[in-house]
């Protein structure tokens, strides 16, 4: 593990982080991997764009093999500043997509936005199902762990059958191993 300071803010570098960029690198003879690295990369830097217009800079960032973990200051953000944080990857990637449509850069613009789709999702440790347990304790608190339990399960097995299947006919593992990384990476 490698730890940079600069003033109060940390980022830390795991050694899972280097082993999957490097299979990120290595997995394909073209430049997709380190698009995806880029595209995480510029998500992560609009929670932090977020964090700051919501006045609560963060404490540190990881960098581990399940992806990018921000670790917020001491307290609780107020609900409405968490969602503008939850929700500033996911338009960052919104944003870059639509700029390299622009640019006429279909491919990358694409990156950027299915990570952007993919952080939606209601998966717990996802954007998505962040701001879905958010929207739950407002709305319903005594049901919201079960609810959000329920939904996060169901989008998890049909997302495991889809891998499977993509694997079945095509070989492709990337959504099984996606999904091994998001689930047993501790996030």
């Amino acid at each position: 593990m490698i730890i940079f300071s600069f003033g109060h803010f940390r980022v830390g570098l795991r050694f899972g982080f280097l082993a999957v960029l490097f299979f990120m690198t290595q997995i394909s003879r073209s430049d997709w991997g380190l698009w995806c690295v880029f595209c995480c990369i510029l998500h992560e830097l609009g929670h932090l764009a977020a964090y700051a217009l919501a006045g609560s800079p963060p404490r540190e960032l990881w960098l581990e093999a399940g992806g990018m973990r921000i670790v917020p200051r001491e307290g609780f953000l107020p609900p409405a500043r968490e969602a503008l944080v939850l929700l500033g990857g996911c338009f960052a990637n919104f944003v870059s997509a639509a700029a390299l449509f622009f640019l006429r850069c279909p491919r990358a613009a694409g990156f950027h936005l299915l990570l952007g789709i993919w952080n939606l999702l209601p998966l717990a440790p996802l954007d998505g199902g962040q701001l879905l347990r958010l929207a739950l304790d407002l709305l319903c608190p005594a049901a919201a762990p079960r609810i959000a339990a329920a939904v996060h399960w169901g989008c998890a097995a049909l997302l495991a059958a889809a891998g499977l299947l993509l694997f079945r006919e095509t070989g492709n593992f990337t959504l099984l191993l996606t999904l091994f990384c998001l689930f047993f990476s501790g996030k």
